[in-house]
């Protein structure tokens, strides 16, 4: 009893010590707001589904309390959900990668209806909650760059590449919501296997020998010939399925790599400088990619009979 009790009060307390830290470093503070839904994951698999309930209930009623009753509504819908039906779903011997889509979907779905029904409260259309929401973002990043003190014609390009990023945005921000939520939901997976310790075990393949369905290459190939010579509906929805399949197959990809990485006994060291490498330096996120589209065919992970 004891125990639950200490995964209650540190949830809790890690979970707001997380947001506010996220919310003071600035741009920066996106990497550390990843980790803010894995105190109350963490604690709904060692104590139990009530305890995680309690951290997320009472995370959220701390920050209405404190008067921030826009940020407890955006921590419930963008991480106190996901820290809730991801380990439950794991706690009863769900795999991993199943875990992680119908997650996805309970997430996206909630977040659709929720959104949904204010835009309708306001008055407005979901895009144009879509497009405030893009252009503020804009606007924050103009202000950076004003604020850089950078000569004006370089302000000047910059702000002509945030519009037309805005533009794209607005377009493919259904697909770029799948992504970013499924992202964060695969960085828990990742972070809950890193802490298990013995203490729980995960289900599910292992991530070296992981594989994506056969069957999404089909709407893949669709959606880039719906993208090269789609025009108007055709073509947004065909960048949007875009857009949520090619991360997909880059994942795949990774777990091609890091099969390599194990079988060539990389260091840690070695292999978290190539993770990064892949992450920011391009074109290696497309061939990264590319390894995963065309994994369907080669099957670069089968065992090689060398003839003699």
């Amino acid at each position: 009893m004891r125990q639950q009790s200490g995964f209650l009060v540190v949830g809790i307390v890690l979970t707001l010590l997380l947001q506010w830290a996220a919310a003071g470093l600035g741009p920066a503070g996106i990497f550390v707001n990843l980790s803010v839904p894995l105190p109350a994951a963490y604690a709904l698999l060692r104590g139990g589904p009530a305890i995680g309930a309690g951290v997320v209930a009472l995370t959220t009623g701390a920050l209405f309390a404190l008067g921030e009753a826009a940020g407890a509504t955006a921590y419930l819908l963008q991480f106190g959900l996901a820290s809730l039906v991801l380990p439950a779903l794991l706690r009863r011997g769900w795999s991993w990668d199943r875990a992680v889509v119908a997650t996805l979907a309970v997430v996206v779905g909630v977040v659709a209806l929720t959104v949904g029904g204010y835009a309708a409260s306001r008055g407005l259309p979901v895009s144009e909650l879509a497009s405030q929401y893009v252009q503020g973002e804009v606007d924050r990043a103009l202000a950076i760059y004003e604020a850089a003190d950078l000569p004006e014609a370089q302000i000047q390009e910059l702000t002509e590449v945030a519009q037309r990023m805005a533009e794209l945005l607005l377009v493919a921000y259904p697909g770029l919501v799948v992504v970013v939520t499924g992202g964060l939901l695969f960085l828990m997976v990742l972070f809950l296997s890193a802490f298990a310790r013995g203490r729980y075990v995960l289900a599910g393949p292992d991530f070296a020998r992981w594989k994506a369905s056969e069957v999404l290459v089909w709407p893949l190939i669709a959606a880039g010939f719906g993208v090269a010579f789609g025009d108007g509906l055709a073509g947004h929805v065909a960048l949007n399925v875009l857009v949520v399949l090619l991360p997909i197959y880059f994942l795949q990809g990774l777990a091609i790599v890091t099969y390599f990485f194990r079988k060539k006994g990389i260091s840690p060291a070695l292999r978290a400088m190539g993770y990064v490498l892949i992450a920011i330096l391009n074109p290696l996120p497309l061939i990264v990619t590319g390894l995963g589209v065309f994994d369907l065919w080669v099957d670069f992970r089968k065992p090689r009979i060398r003839n003699t």
